[in-house]
């Protein structure tokens, strides 16, 4: 059955990836980048050097695996490494990393391109990271006798589930792909899909967590003029949890004088909607980039429209709600803020970080509706002690669970020169 599911989804990607390449020439993932997604036009690659091709869908894919990147280059100096994208911001942002020889658009998933993909560039070893399942990619690699290997694998419940309606075709592609999972419970469900080579070595996210600074935090509370107000942060608030949020904060800011309040919107466009609810519930409020000194003392609730900033703001306040959690989202990364210390509360919908829970061992607050987290913010704002405490452990268990890419590596240096 295995093989032929493959046959019919070999056949079906020669055929539409030529009306795929038209359509989706208009979408700005694609604008510029379909000759080469089409095996058209290739990379250009300097001849006998021995290479890595990487695989990372997106930002948040680049962003896990950037730490192994600077590792490969620091351990082996003579070897190329590639890495394609499907995302145009994904490219931006590995087009950052001085450790990659070369950034490129992740070709369409058809046998043929592959395969000319595999011969110009003809790799040592293909690493994926996280959920990058492409049945002709990995079948090219095997084919042509080039290791594949899934790094930060992970696996939710949701998408074993979606997988499993094509059993047969996910353990013919699978069973031997060697899977670096993210988790014991991720590294299971990859098995019970016909993988045979599963180990769970932790999240590279885990390594790249920076360090934190105590004197950053006053200096951010400084910026801010939160001076000894107690702070609350929403950060990565996601669509549908705009209203709830404020909600929350209507019942935290009644109970807690001086209530000082920072809100992180996930995207861009849903900053106009926010406002709209600061002007309804008539708060004292400003845009993080508009903030004037003079200001500072007039302002209860920043509304953050600035990129890049979360991790040290999460540094500058004393309890910490981490959005797409109450709506059901798969959240957000809880970490950031519980590497500093600070009281982390989320939503019950964790299923994209249900890893991170499992690293922490219960050392967060979970909620389950506005009128649970409003309760949160005021016990972690009102009765620090105890939960800055679980805080702290959760901050050592981090450092305890970190090594991640030196594991990894330890699998991947086999299959190099």
């Amino acid at each position: 059955m295995g093989l032929i599911l493959t046959a019919v989804y070999r056949v079906l990607t020669a055929f539409l990836v030529w009306p795929a390449g038209v359509v989706l020439s208009r979408y700005p993932n694609f604008r510029g980048t379909i000759l080469s997604r089409l095996g058209l036009v290739l990379p250009d690659i300097p001849a006998h050097l021995p290479l890595i091709w990487i695989h990372a869908a997106s930002v948040g894919e680049v962003r896990a695996v950037t730490g192994l990147v600077k590792t490969l280059r620091r351990e082996k100096p003579h070897v190329l490494i590639c890495l394609s994208a499907m995302t145009a911001t994904g490219r931006q942002v590995a087009s950052s990393i001085p450790e990659l020889d070369l950034v490129f658009p992740f070709p369409f998933d058809s046998a043929w391109i592959m395969r000319r993909y595999l011969s110009a560039l003809s790799p040592r070893l293909l690493i994926i990271v996280e959920t990058e399942i492409w049945p002709n990619m990995i079948l090219e690699s095997r084919d042509m006798g080039i290791p594949a290997v899934i790094v930060n694998a992970r696996m939710t419940e949701r998408s074993f589930r979606r997988y499993s309606m094509f059993s047969p075709l996910a353990e013919e592609i699978l069973h031997d792909v060697h899977i670096l999972a993210i988790s014991e419970n991720d590294g299971d469900r990859f098995t019970r899909l016909g993988a045979g080579d599963v180990h769970a070595v932790g999240n590279l996210k885990l390594d790249g967590i920076q360090d934190v600074d105590p004197a950053r935090r006053q200096e951010v509370r400084a910026v801010l003029g939160a001076g000894q107000r107690p702070v609350f942060i929403a950060g990565s608030i996601r669509e549908g949890e705009e209203g709830m949020v404020f909600s929350a904060l209507a019942k935290v800011a009644s109970s807690v004088p001086g209530l000082f309040s920072i809100l992180v919107p996930r995207h861009p466009e849903q900053i106009p909607f926010i406002k709209d609810l600061a002007d309804r519930g008539a708060y004292r409020w400003c845009l993080k980039s508009e903030m004037k000194s003079e200001m500072k003392s007039e302002v209860d609730l920043v509304i953050v429209n600035t990129m890049g900033e979360l991790f040290d703001l999460y540094g500058a306040s004393d309890s910490a709600f981490v959005g797409g959690s109450l709506a059901d989202l798969g959240g957000q990364n809880i970490l950031e803020p519980l590497a500093w210390g600070v009281p982390t509360i989320h939503g019950p919908h964790m299923d994209n970080f249900s890893w991170a829970l499992e690293v922490v061992a219960g050392c967060t607050v979970p909620v389950g509706s506005a009128e649970g987290l409003a309760d949160a913010v005021i016990e972690t704002l009102t009765r620090p002690q105890g939960y800055r405490d679980m805080a702290q452990e959760a901050r050592r268990l981090l450092e305890q669970h970190k090594g991640v890419t030196e594991r990894c590596l330890t699998v991947l240096a086999e299959y190099l020169p």
